[in-house]
């Protein structure tokens, strides 16, 4: 077996009034203008503060939002939220001929009305939560989709009256990957905007930096991507999530089962994140790929910043690896497979979910792929599982409130977040009319073995402490050029105990 140290360098869709405005500076929204996601984020410098509205009967209104500031400073909100005069937002309970809102539950969802459902104490008061995402910077454009999930949520409930009785205002702060901003949003949504918590925060690069903050003023963080430690190792962070040790471990485990033609593995892993030392320590000194009959014939280092891998690509193909894991960002991994299939070295790839777009494997090199993925697939069920409750109310939500995209891999984990805070609120409402952050806190106490309808492992919350890893994900699918598929459904497979 050879092994290279590596070295450091030196460094579907259709259009919809909800995701264009989602980064718009004020004076965009007020003249119609009509940007991609992508444009507006390279426009505004990152940084933008966002406010979800009220979502009218039967079309959701454009997203509010405040003008935008220089980068790195907290950013004014529009304290009343209001709608644009085009969407009038309901004013009564569920929206006339809207379905009733979908309870998930461990056994499957089950419908029931809120507003009907054993009198829950309700004060009938918005509540008002935030998102501080990394929109921008490195590891955007792998994970902000998931924004785009949460207001599918906020827009699907919003749409049937609130959560018993209780709408949502949803204020979107993007920290552009800096740690220094996040913590900046996260004081201004706690002591500007009244935020009961955080939910669904894509911050696996910024979590981290607002955990003491969110500790000191007990204000609870309910779900989020699922990248970073801080997830599974804090009090007040609720995790809908394997913590990311299984993820890696995941790696391994589908690595063994691709069906190549030998075990022979390459592993490699950028410069720039504590993810990726992480990922190395799991994978390689704590011998991750061997425990799982893998033969590690291949490790390096890389930046992130790295435009070619030519002789990463060379070296693996001379060494014999049929199966490659890289954690890397979804830009990246097409670079990689673009120097490798030049090489004329085509391995399978075996890749955490936020190293692909949902089109990555139609790029050069990237044919085969096998994604772990931390929550329910983004798309593509098939059969019983294709008409699960709690899938179809994902799938018809994004559709209207989702935005200009088809889902991509990170959705699911803005969708389920916002799901699990349903979860919270159920708990709250046996035995509080109002909801704060440390009713919250003690509404964790309720949720047990609880999946989400099928759509996460199954989450078992403590008050007052961390969440466990559950040890379990689910699997997509890509072979030959080919769109992604779910080989096993809403099946989990699981990490051995």
């Amino acid at each position: 077996m050879s092994r290279e140290a590596g070295s450091r360098s030196s460094s579907g869709v259709r259009r919809h009034p909800v995701l264009p405005a989602v980064l718009a500076l004020a004076l965009l929204a007020g003249c119609g203008s009509r940007l991609s996601q992508d444009e507006l984020i390279a426009r505004n410098a990152g940084t933008a503060t966002v406010v979800v509205p009220d979502a009218p009967a039967a079309d959701p209104g454009d997203v509010v939002a405040a003008p935008v500031p220089s980068p790195g400073a907290v950013p004014a909100v529009d304290p009343g939220g209001a709608a644009p005069a085009n969407s009038a937002a309901p004013t009564g309970g569920p929206s006339e001929g809207a379905a009733p809102i979908t309870t998930a539950g461990t056994g499957g969802a089950k419908k029931s009305d809120r507003t009907a459902s054993a009198a829950p104490k309700t004060d009938n008061q918005p509540i008002t939560i935030c998102s501080v995402s990394e929109m921008g910077g490195p590891a955007g454009a792998a994970i902000a989709q998931g924004v785009n999930g949460l207001q599918a949520w906020v827009g699907d409930v919003n749409s049937r009256g609130g959560v018993h009785g209780h709408r949502i205002r949803l204020i979107v702060r993007d920290s552009n990957s800096d740690p220094n901003v996040a913590l900046a949003h996260v004081r201004a949504c706690v002591e500007n905007d009244g935020a009961v918590a955080l939910v669904g925060g894509m911050a696996t690069l910024t979590a981290a930096g607002y955990r003491s903050y969110l500790e000191s003023k007990r204000v609870p963080s309910i779900g989020g991507d699922c990248g970073t430690y801080v997830y599974n190792s804090s009090p007040v962070f609720f995790n809908q999530c394997a913590a990311p040790e299984t993820s890696v471990w995941a790696i391994a485990q589908e690595a063994a089962k691709a069906g190549t033609a030998n075990k022979k593995f390459a592993f490699l892993y950028c410069q720039e994140a504590s993810a990726c030392a992480n990922g190395r320590k799991w994978m390689v000194d704590d011998r991750f790929v061997e425990r799982n009959g893998l033969e590690l014939a291949y490790a390096k280092q890389f930046s992130l910043t790295q435009l070619d891998f030519t002789s990463e690509c060379t070296a693996m193909k001379a060494a014999g690896v049929t199966v490659v894991s890289a954690i890397v960002d979804p830009s990246g991994l097409q670079r990689m497979g673009q120097s490798c299939t030049r090489q004329g070295f085509n391995p399978v790839w075996v890749q955490l979910y936020a190293s692909v777009y949902s089109d990555t494997a139609t790029k050069p090199g990237l044919g085969n792929i096998r994604l772990q993925m931390p929550t329910m697939p983004f798309c593509c069920l098939t059969g019983k599982d294709a008409q699960n409750t709690a899938f179809q109310r994902y799938l018809t939500a994004f559709e209207r409130f989702g935005g200009l995209r088809a889902p991509g891999p990170a959705v699911p984990l803005g969708w389920t977040s916002g799901v699990l805070f349903e979860r919270f609120l159920d708990e709250v409402a046996k035995v509080s009319p109002s909801v704060t952050s440390a009713v919250l806190l003690r509404a964790a106490d309720g949720i047990r073995n609880e999946t989400l309808g099928g759509l996460v492992p199954a989450i078992n919350l403590t008050a007052g402490e961390k969440t466990p890893d559950s040890g379990c994900w689910f699997v997509m699918e890509a072979r030959n050029g080919g769109p992604f598929g779910a080989p096993d459904g809403l099946g989990l497979t699981c990490r051995p105990r």
